[in-house]
C-alpha cells in the first residue's frame, strides 16, 4: 500500500496481491527518482525480491543471490548501490558466506563485515537493510540482534546491542533507518515477563546512544505503541498499529544524552537495557514514506 503525501491510500501501481510483502524499502534509482523495493512471498515459491518505480513499473532484480544463497531483506537501494542480505545453505563453506552484501551496478556483490560480537556469537541472519549515500545499516540477528551500520567499503562500523530474547524476555529490533553519514535509528520491540510491552527507539550518533521508551498502557488495544519506523530528513515517523504511519517527536531519555565534548570517548554510551546486557556464550523488517 502506498500513502501520498495528500492522504490517499492505495495500492501500489504494478503490484498484484500476494501471501506476503515480507520487507519493504524506499530509495532511488539511478537517475535520482524513486524506487521501492520489497520481497514478495508467494505460496510454494521462494521469496522475490523486486522494484517498482511506483508508476505501474517493475522487474525482478538480477544477479544478487550468490549459488545456494537466497535474498533475505528487500534491496535498499541508492542510485546505482544495492544492500541487502543474503541466507546462505549446503556445506559449512557455503553457510559462511551468509551476511550483509553490498553490489553497484554490474560489479559482483561485495560482503561486508559484521560487528566483532555478532561475529563471536555466530549472529549472522540480516533481517533489515537500509542504504543512504555510501553508509548502509543493518540488523544481524539470533538470540541477540545487533544493529550497526558501516561504510560500503566496510570501514567506520559502529553497532550496539539492539534486542535480546531469552527466558521471559521477548525482543525484535524491526525498525531500522539512515538519517545521514553519523546517524542510524532503530526501533525494537520488547516484552518482559510482568512487565508491559515497549516499543524502545534509539538514535545512534557516533558513539552516542540516545533511547526513548514508549510503554503501552495496561488498556491498550494493540501490543506494541509502534512497530516500525523511518527518517525523512529530521522527521522522524512510526507505523502506529490500529492508526498507521505517525509523525513522532523524539524525546530521549535526559539521563542518556551524550555530552558534545565527548563524542570522541571509546565505545557506544547507554541505550536500552538489552545493550546493557552482555551476551552469554550461548547464542549459536522497514517501513517506506513517499
Amino acid at each position: 500500500m502506498q500513502r501520498t503525501p495528500g492522504g490517499t491510500v492505495a495500492a501500489v501501481k504494478g503490484t498484484r496481491e500476494s501471501r506476503s510483502y515480507r520487507s519493504i524499502d524506499l530509495g532511488h534509482d539511478s537517475d535520482g527518482k524513486l524506487r521501492l523495493t520489497y520481497l514478495r512471498c508467494d505460496a510454494g515459491t521462494p521469496c522475490k525480491a523486486l522494484w517498482n518505480d511506483l508508476d505501474g513499473r517493475r522487474a525482478t532484480f538480477r544477479k544478487l543471490a550468490l549459488p545456494r544463497c537466497a535474498v533475505s531483506t528487500a534491496p535498499s537501494q541508492w542510485r546505482t548501490r544495492v544492500a541487502y542480505g543474503l541466507q546462505c545453505t549446503g556445506s559449512a563453506a557455503n553457510r559462511k558466506r551468509t551476511g550483509l552484501y553490498v553490489k553497484n551496478g554490474s560489479r559482483a556483490p561485495k560482503r561486508l563485515p559484521r560487528p566483532k560480537d555478532a561475529v563471536r556469537f555466530g549472529v549472522d541472519q540480516i533481517e533489515s537493510v537500509d542504504l543512504r549515500g555510501t553508509r548502509v545499516a543493518a540488523v544481524a540477528a539470533d538470540i541477540y540482534e545487533y544493529s550497526f551500520s558501516e561504510t560500503v567499503a566496510g570501514t567506520g562500523i559502529r553497532s550496539f546491542l539492539a534486542a535480546a530474547s531469552e527466558g521471559d524476555s521477548d525482543e525484535n529490533a524491526g525498525g531500522l533507518a539512515i538519517e545521514s553519514a553519523a546517524t542510524h535509528w532503530t526501533l525494537t520491540d520488547a516484552e518482559h515477563a510482568g512487565d508491559p510491552a515497549e516499543a524502545i527507539v534509539v538514535r545512534q550518533t557516533g558513539d552516542c546512544l540516545q533511547r526513548e521508551r514508549l510503554v503501552s498502557p495496561p488498556d491498550a488495544t494493540e501490543r506494541f505503541e509502534a512497530i516500525d519506523l523511518a527518517i525523512d530528513g529530521t522527521t522522524l515517523y512510526l507505523v502506529k498499529p490500529g492508526t498507521g504511519i505517525v509523525t513522532h517527536a523524539f524525546t530521549p531519555d535526559p539521563a542518556l544524552i551524550c555530552p558534545q565534548e565527548r563524542s570522541h570517548s571509546r565505545g557506544p554510551r547507554l541505550c536500552s537495557d538489552a545493550a546493557s546486557r552482555r551476551p552469554s556464550p550461548r547464542v549459536g523488517r522497514s517501513v517506506a514514506v513517499t
